[in-house]
């Protein structure tokens, strides 16, 4: 498994390169470690890729990852019940998704949309997670 930053790296410098569903997972693991900023550009790389291959599904479970980190860096994502009830209308549509903790296994969307405020989520970056300056700016 590639280090999440040599993947930020390379996505950065070739791009199309690296697969949508790499940069997914390199984003799920920056957000599970709570290196929000680095997990929204890999996901935002990850976006672009989907978009390149017409990965539609992935993309909208993507969006929906996407939201939740955005959410979760707040702290406190019930402070913004408007974003809370976007990211469950948009479970609430999808089949399935990439669970919030590694290994990240595909799992029914419903029991996603039960779980993911109550999870782990962290203000702060975990210790030893760099977030490039490019990412986070």
């Amino acid at each position: 498994m590639l280090d999440t930053r040599i993947v930020c790296w390379i996505a950065g410098r070739v791009p199309g390169v690296v697969p949508g569903t790499l940069l997914h997972r390199a984003a799920l693991r920056a957000m599970h470690a709570g290196a929000y900023p680095l997990a929204d550009a890999l996901f935002e790389r990850a976006a672009d890729r989907y978009r390149l291959d017409l990965e539609v599904e992935r993309l909208a479970r993507l969006r929906v990852h996407q939201s939740m980190a955005r959410a979760l860096a707040t702290g406190d994502p019930t402070r913004d019940p408007a974003a809370c009830l976007e990211i469950e209308q948009r479970l609430a549509r999808l089949q399935s998704i990439e669970s919030l903790e590694p290994p990240f296994d595909v799992l029914p969307a419903s029991r996603l949309l039960a779980t993911w405020i109550a999870g782990t989520h962290r203000a702060e970056p975990a210790a030893g997670v760099a977030v490039p300056e490019h990412a986070a700016a």
